[in-house]
């Protein structure tokens, strides 16, 4: 008896031993999967932060940058922007695609500073390429006032950018910095056009919702003449909004309803931004040939 006894205990433990040598993979392998899982909802940044993890002294590094920007509220920001400037640098080059990127991302921190000014829960920015950048609205601007404010406050942020890069050419004379201040301008002043969803659109709002049918003329002839195409997105969707408002006429006088001072205010910012960027695309349109004719080559 003691002998069957004995024979059982040794059985046990030995099954026991198996069982927990059996789990331990089982949950290395669960960890690693999970790991894994994080990375991969990464992208690219993700492979690329698992390829340091494999290396020595720069794992240190890949694990405070993944912690870094699983934290921050910018890790989109981040992962979209760098995604952007790697498909813009087999185009127009490395050079151009950063400054490209990093215009585009001085415009919508505008919207953003702006936006979180007045109250407005926003997103990060986010880069979608060959169509921009946006933020998220989580809210919807309760007043055509706070539209506005949100509105204007990414071609002035891009005003400032432009002035940024013209100052960079009068300091290095490098016809690099004049072409960026040339995008710079035209794409801010491109978003100031009266209508949809576009930066103008929302500004002119405020002044007047009749101003729209300038811009609606305007986005067709650009269309037209221009054959720029993406605008059709704009005409699509500014049409829509135009059939809504009649709809819902008593919503939408409530909704326009601003005081004339604001009007006031905002309708000088939005005539002073039309024509500093105007000036300033003329101008560094004028210093950039040089930098033109390296594009093309």
């Amino acid at each position: 008896m003691e002998g069957n006894k004995y024979e059982d205990n040794r059985d046990n433990e030995q099954q026991n031993i198996e069982s927990a040598v059996q789990e331990v993979p089982l949950e290395q392998s669960s960890g690693e999967s999970e790991k894994k899982s994080r990375l991969s909802r990464l992208g690219i940044v993700g492979a690329i932060i698992a390829f340091l993890l494999k290396f020595g002294k720069l794992a240190v590094f890949g694990k405070y940058l993944l912690a870094a920007l699983k934290a921050s509220k910018f890790a989109g920001t981040i992962i979209s922007m760098f995604l952007t400037v790697v498909i813009y640098a087999q185009f127009y080059g490395w050079l151009f695609a950063l400054g490209f990127v990093l215009v585009l991302f001085v415009h919508e921190m505008g919207h953003y500073l702006t936006s979180k000014r007045i109250g407005l829960d926003v997103t990060a920015p986010m880069f979608i390429p060959f169509f921009g950048a946006f933020i998220g609205m989580k809210e919807i601007p309760r007043s055509v006032r706070e539209e506005a404010i949100t509105a204007i406050g990414g071609p002035a942020a891009g005003a400032l950018a432009t002035l940024i890069c013209l100052e960079l050419y009068s300091i290095t004379h490098s016809p690099y910095w004049a072409g960026l201040a040339y995008v710079s301008a035209f794409l801010n002043l491109f978003n100031l056009l009266p209508f949809g969803p576009l930066d103008g659109g929302r500004i002119t709002k405020a002044l007047s919702p009749l101003l729209w049918v300038l811009g609606l003329v305007l986005t067709i002839v650009l269309i037209w003449q221009l054959q720029a195409y993406i605008l059709l997105l704009v005409l699509i969707y500014g049409v829509v909004e135009i059939v809504q408002m009649l709809r819902n006429k008593e919503k939408t006088t409530q909704y326009l309803e601003v005081e004339p001072r604001f009007r006031l205010l905002i309708g000088v910012s939005y005539l002073l931004l039309l024509a500093v960027l105007a000036g300033l695309m003329m101008y560094s349109l004028n210093i950039s040939e040089e930098f033109v004719r390296s594009m093309k080559n």
